[in-house]
């Protein structure tokens, strides 16, 4: 008995496509092999590259993430109370007068040294009618009377303390909007002359006030 042996070679060759290029009219293929026609992708480059057009990781996409980011950010705390303050404060413009209540500082403090020195006087000559033979009379009215100019003029430094600050504040943002040479910045300056009140007791006021009105006028020509 004879047996035959048959060797089967696997071959590499994919299959055929299902429907080849190279096929003619008649179904019958002419042998030769045809490079096979696609569009190319979206934002193809000459080099090689692709650009996402949609937006999806290109450089457009980096962008617009970082401006929404950048629209997400936190408010400063700066920002916030100057946003506060322009709600509760008015609005003005850099020709009002909201810079008077400026100027009172200097003034009320020279009126208080004013005051100081003619109390002190008029105790003086109190206790001199009182030795004279007044017998205390004179050192009673006297201190009645100064005492009670005292506690109006402590009520009018109170009203000079709280519009100073807000007053500075009006007036710098009023000056800012102009843009011009100089463009105070508004919370700055009613935080320093908040502290001039509060910790200084209008000592600091004075020259701050001052330098204020100095730099006024300059941008301005007013005060």
């Amino acid at each position: 008995m004879r047996v035959e042996y048959r060797r089967v070679v696997k071959s590499d060759v994919s299959p055929p496509a299902d429907e080849p290029d190279d096929i003619d009219d008649g179904g019958v293929s002419d042998g030769t092999d045809h490079p096979v026609e696609f569009d190319a992708p979206t934002g193809a480059t000459d080099d090689g590259g692709t650009v996402d057009d949609t937006g999806g990781d290109g450089p457009d996409a980096v962008s617009a993430s970082t401006d929404t980011a950048g629209s997400d950010a936190p408010e400063t705390t700066t920002e916030s109370l100057r946003r506060t303050l322009d709600d509760l404060l008015p609005e003005a413009d850099a020709d009002s007068r909201w810079w008077y209540w400026i100027a009172a500082v200097p003034v009320y403090f020279l009126i208080a040294l004013v005051g100081g020195a003619v109390a002190a006087g008029l105790f003086l000559f109190a206790g001199l009618l009182d030795v004279v033979g007044l017998s205390g009379l004179a050192s009673f009215s006297t201190f009645l009377v100064l005492g009670t100019v005292a506690s109006l003029f402590g009520i009018v430094g109170l009203v000079v303390a709280i519009m100073f600050p807000v007053a500075t504040y009006v007036d710098a943002r009023a000056i800012e909007a102009l843009d011009g040479e100089w463009t105070p910045d508004p919370v700055l300056w009613s935080l320093l002359a908040v502290v001039a009140v509060l910790v200084t007791n209008f000592v600091v006021s004075v020259p701050l006030s001052l330098y204020y009105l100095y730099r006024r006028h300059e941008a301005l020509g007013t005060p």
